[in-house]
């Protein structure tokens, strides 16, 4: 089912976000902004969370310094912040969860 919650990649005419595209990009800041997943980073979360994650006020954080627990939290829950949430990732199953905590080390 593609579509997280109405997040849509920019460099593919705005076209729903896909699992696929949702494990490149979490594998791309996990792995410190690096490899692959770098163009679903640009089209899709750069927006909010600035070219190279550090985020920018008032808008969005710096997942860049995000640890483990922060992103099970934000998995599991979503994050609310001053502009808005970040919706939780509720189609993701544990294993896929388990995952991408993972891979942020």
């Amino acid at each position: 089912m593609p579509g997280r919650d109405g997040i849509m990649n920019a460099n593919k005419d705005y076209a729903p976000i896909t699992d696929a595209e949702i494990d490149a990009v979490s594998a791309y800041v996990a792995n410190g902004m690096s490899g692959k997943g770098a163009d679903v980073f640009a089209g899709a979360c750069a927006v909010c969370h600035g070219e190279n994650g550090q985020g920018m006020e008032f808008v969005a954080p710096n997942i860049a310094t995000y640890d483990a627990s922060l992103i099970t939290n934000v998995l599991n829950h979503g994050k609310k912040g001053a502009i808005g949430t970040m919706p939780a990732f509720d189609r993701l199953n544990s294993k896929q969860k388990r995952s991408s905590e993972c891979l942020y080390y």
